[in-house]
């Protein structure tokens, strides 16, 4: 997918570049050279650029990326401006970062796609995150789901995919496992789609889709029967 992101604060930055770790198109703009500069060999385009012109937004290609991100944290009538460009301008879909209570008010009244609260998430995510022994990202679904990159627990190093009966005992589908090459990359790269045969490794790095109860029970699971 192909995303560009308006406004490379703190908030906007960490989208940017988590996004483009995830292997998506990533286009990162901000009027600041000087931010752009920094971030510009993280991302495949950094452009300065006044997003508040919308004839400086139309050069931007807006019309060959599936979302647009406003992320911009400190300018409440620069993100509110923006905002009605890309409307004006008809993207694909819109994303806005709310500043607070009257910005998000104001941005529902606009009838954008999606508003979110970059403070209160991440310190809902953080809180999800280290409520979950050995979880290293956390992705909420909803309420009640996550998909959860997960440290393998010590009893299944061995087992394969059938033996563990993560959807029987757990409720949990395996998407991939991050494995780590031999004296190498610490994060691992994935194997691809698990097969039943799929035999796990000390080390394996688990990404399981499931509900919270369900990811928490495996998390602190001793390989016992449920």
């Amino acid at each position: 997918m192909k995303f560009v992101i308006i406004g490379l604060g703190q908030f906007g930055r960490q989208l940017a570049t988590e996004l483009e770790h995830e292997r998506h198109e990533v286009v990162a703009v901000d009027i600041n050279e000087r931010i752009v500069e920094d971030i510009k060999d993280e991302v495949d385009l950094a452009v300065v650029a006044d997003a508040s012109d919308i004839k400086a937004l139309e050069q931007l290609g807006l019309d060959e990326a599936d979302v647009v991100v406003v992320a911009i944290g400190d300018d409440f009538a620069a993100s509110l401006l923006v905002t009605g460009h890309l409307q004006e301008l008809e993207v694909k879909r819109l994303v806005c970062r709310s500043l607070n209570p009257t910005h998000e008010k104001i941005l529902r009244l606009m009838q954008v796609d999606e508003i979110v609260q970059a403070e209160e998430m991440a310190a809902r995510q953080l809180a999800k995150r280290l409520g979950i022994r050995g979880a290293a990202r956390h992705f909420a679904l909803g309420d009640a789901h996550a998909i959860v990159e997960i440290e393998a627990p010590v009893w299944l190093c061995g087992k394969t995919l059938a033996e563990s009966q993560l959807r029987g005992r757990f409720g949990l589908n395996l998407v991939t496992v991050r494995r780590a090459a031999e004296g190498g990359e610490s994060e691992g790269r994935p194997i691809g789609v698990p097969e039943p045969d799929t035999r796990f490794e000390r080390g394996d790095r688990l990404i399981v889709f499931g509900t919270e109860t369900g990811v928490v029970a495996f998390a602190e699971s001793k390989g016992q029967r449920a």
